[in-house]
């Protein structure tokens, strides 16, 4: 856990208006979270927080990386990621069913980002991933997907379903 502690701030002590934060998102910050969507990327992340007296903006900028399994030919790749999202941040017990809204007890006297940081990375990954170009793809996968393609023959364990009629 020792990895995600760099992701805190200072929050009881800091003064009410504009503070810019500086994080980087490793490998190592991956291997923290169980069953991870993302195993390994690289991001640098910019948090500018706007404290008020009531409650705080933190507007996140994460650029970089992310590897993922291209959904084409099944090989592993660095999918390039830029992305921005707002957290505001509130006091008190608050509804956990609202995504955007951080809520912290008054006395909170720091407060961790890496959790909403990897699930805003999560989220913005594409529904499908893949090479840019296909040429970049496992040549063996697809040629395989090809061949299975142009394969009409009545072979196999769904060849008796083909003569059906459901009229």
């Amino acid at each position: 856990m020792k990895v995600l502690d760099h992701f805190s701030i200072p929050y009881q002590g800091l003064k009410n208006g504009m503070h810019t934060f500086h994080f980087q998102v490793d490998d190592a910050f991956f291997e923290c979270f169980e069953a991870a969507l993302v195993k390994r990327g690289n991001f640098e992340v910019t948090l500018d927080l706007d404290k008020r007296p009531d409650m705080a903006i933190a507007e996140f900028t994460l650029t970089g990386a992310a590897e993922v399994t291209c959904d084409r030919c099944l090989g592993e790749f660095m999918l390039p990621m830029d992305t921005f999202f707002t957290l505001h941040i509130k006091y008190g017990a608050g509804d956990e069913a609202e995504d955007e809204v951080m809520f912290i007890d008054v006395e909170t006297s720091k407060v961790n980002f890496a959790q909403p940081i990897y699930e805003w990375i999560c989220v913005s990954l594409p529904m499908f991933k893949s090479h840019e170009d296909e040429a970049d793809c496992d040549q063996e996968v697809i040629s395989r997907l090809k061949d299975g393609a142009d394969n009409d023959s009545d072979v196999g364990p769904w060849s008796s379903l083909k003569d059906l009629n459901f009229e």
